[in-house]
C-alpha cells in the first residue's frame, strides 16, 4: 500500500493566527448572520436549532474541503500533518451538526418522517437526503478503511466522489429551500462559499495539472538502492526546472497527461541548487512504488509541487543542523545535505541514521560522498546489528543524543524524519535535553 509522508513545521505565530482567523470566520460568520433570521418574531426554538445547525454544518463542510486543497502557504505554515488532523476534526464536527440539523427538522416539520419519502417530498429535501446519505457513507468507509486496507487509488477516487456529492447536494438543498437565500447577507455568504469551493476545485483539478504540464520531466534513470528501494532521476523537459526548497516534496504522476488521477507524494532527495535534475529515492511499499522500477528512460512524468515547510531555508544564522532519520526518512535530509554541500556550507552538522539491520541503511554511498564535502558527523544506529557491527546499537534515545550533541544543544536546529513513533520519541528526548520546540522540525511517514 502506498505510503504518505506528512510534515509539520510552524512558520511563526502571525501566520498561524491569520489562517486560524480565516477559517474561524468561515465557520462562525454564517452563525452570526443567522441571528437576523432566528431573531425574527415567531421563530420557534426547534426551528432556530435546525437553522443554526444546518448553516454551521455547511460552513464546516466548506472548511473541511478547503483544508486539503493543496494551498502551499497553508501547508508551509502548519505542515500537512496538522492540516489533515484539523480536516478530520472539522469533518467530525460537520457530521455531528448535520445529524443535529436532521433531527431538529424531523421534530419541527409538520410532515414528520414523511419528508423522507423521495417520491412525495420536495427537491430541497431530496438534496438533503442525498447529501446526508453520502456523508454517512464517507464516514463508514473511513472507519472501515484501516481494517479492510483497500487499494489507495480506488479508495481515494470513491472518497473524493462522495465528498463532491455531499457538498453539491448540500448547496442545492439550501438554494432550493429558498428561505435563507432570501436574506441578502446570507445569500451573499452562501453564494460566496459556493464560488470559493468551485474556485478551489478548478485550481486543484485544472490549473495545477496545467502547471504540471508546463514543468514536465522525463525519466533519466531508475536504479535499485540498498534497503529495498529505487532512485528515480528525472530531467526537466524543455524548461529550467521546478524551483523547490531542500526538504520539500511533490506529488508524482506517471502518464501521457498530467490530468491522470493516480499520483503519490514523495520527498525530493536531490539538491535544490539544480532543480533541472530531480531525484526521488522511494522504498517499495505498494503497487505504485513497485511500478516505478519498471519505468524506462525517456518516459514523461509530471510533478505537482513543491509543498511543505520541512526545510532548512531561513536558518543561515544558526551554528549547524542535527538531522535525524529512520529508514526512507533519510530522503529529505539527503536533499538538505546535498544543497548545503553545493552552497559550500562550512558549519558543523550532525546526521544520525537508524535502521533495523545494516543492509537497511539507505543511501550510505551518497552520504559517504557528502562527508568529503561537508563538516559532517555521521552516526549509524542499528536495532538488530550483526555480530561484527562496530557502530551504535539500540535506538535513538536521550543517552545516545547526549553523547553526540554539543554541550549547548538549544543553539542548533533539529530535523527529524521517520515513522511516527520514532519521530515522537526523539522529539520528546530533545525537549527533555532543553531544546526549544520551535527548533524541532518533524516529518512523519505513515499510511494516507
Amino acid at each position: 500500500m502506498p505510503r504518505h509522508r506528512i510534515s509539520a513545521r510552524v512558520q511563526g505565530p502571525a501566520a498561524r493566527l491569520a489562517w486560524f482567523l480565516v477559517y474561524l470566520g468561515v465557520l462562525l460568520v454564517p452563525l452570526l448572520l443567522t441571528w437576523t433570521v432566528v431573531g425574527s418574531p415567531g421563530t420557534a426554538p426547534g426551528e432556530a436549532i435546525a437553522l443554526s445547525a444546518g448553516l454551521v454544518s455547511f460552513s464546516a463542510l466548506v472548511v473541511a474541503v478547503a483544508l486539503p486543497a493543496r494551498l502551499p502557504r497553508l501547508i508551509a505554515t502548519f505542515g500537512i500533518e496538522t492540516v489533515l488532523a484539523i480536516h478530520r476534526l472539522i469533518a467530525i464536527v460537520a457530521v455531528a451538526l448535520v445529524l443535529l440539523h436532521a433531527a431538529a427538522v424531523l421534530v419541527v416539520d409538520p410532515r414528520g418522517f414523511s419528508i423522507l419519502d423521495l417520491r412525495l417530498t420536495t427537491w430541497a429535501a431530496r438534496a438533503a437526503i442525498t447529501s446526508t446519505a453520502a456523508l454517512l457513507l464517507v464516514v463508514l468507509l473511513a472507519i472501515r478503511r484501516p481494517r479492510r486496507l483497500p487499494r489507495y487509488e480506488g479508495w481515494r477516487l470513491l472518497h473524493n466522489g462522495l465528498v463532491a456529492i455531499v457538498v453539491v447536494t448540500a448547496w442545492l438543498h439550501v438554494w432550493w429551500l429558498g428561505h435563507l437565500v432570501s436574506h441578502p447577507l446570507l445569500a451573499a455568504w452562501f453564494v460566496g462559499s459556493g464560488l470559493l469551493l468551485a474556485a478551489l476545485a478548478a485550481r486543484r483539478w485544472i490549473l495545477l495539472p496545467i502547471r504540471a504540464r508546463k514543468y514536465a520531466y522525463v525519466v533519466e534513470t531508475v536504479r535499485p538502492v540498498p534497503g529495498d528501494g529505487v532512485t528515480l532521476t528525472i530531467l526537466a523537459d524543455g524548461h529550467a526546472g521546478l524551483p523547490f526548497d531542500a526538504g520539500q516534496f511533490a506529488w508524482l504522476k506517471i502518464g501521457s497527461t498530467p490530468f491522470v488521477f493516480e499520483e503519490h507524494p514523495f520527498s525530493i532527495a536531490s539538491t535544490a541548487e539544480h532543480p533541472e535534475r530531480i531525484e526521488f529515492t522511494i522504498k517499495a511499499l505498494g503497487d505504485f512504488t513497485e511500478l516505478l522500477g519498471a519505468l524506462r528512460p525517456g518516459r514523461r512524468v509530471f510533478l505537482d509541487g513543491p509543498y511543505g515547510g520541512f526545510t532548512i531555508e531561513g536558518y543561515d544564522d544558526v551554528p549547524g543542523f542535527v538531522l535525524i532519520a529512520a529508514g526512507v526518512g533519510i530522503t529529505p535530509l539527503l536533499s538538505m545535505l546535498r544543497t548545503l554541500a553545493d552552497r559550500g556550507d562550512r558549519r558543523r552538522h550532525r546526521l544520525i541514521v537508524a535502521a533495523r539491520t545494516e543492509d537497511q541503511l539507505m543511501l550510505r554511498p551518497e552520504i559517504g560522498q557528502l562527508r568529503t564535502r561537508l563538516n559532517l558527523k555521521v552516526v549509524e544506529v542499528l536495532s538488530r546489528p550483526a555480530a561484527d557491527w562496530t557502530g551504535e546499537t539500540g535506538r535513538i534515545d536521550g543517552r545516545l543524543l547526549g553523547r553526540y550533541l554539543p554541550r549547548r544543544p538549544h543553539r542548533l536546529h533539529y530535523f527529524i524524519c521517520g515513522p511516527p513513533s520514532m519521530v515522537g520519541a526523539v522529539s520528546t528526548e530533545l525537549a527533555e535535553l532543553g531544546v526549544p520546540l520551535r527548533k524541532i522540525h518533524t516529518e512523519r511517514f505513515g499510511a494516507v
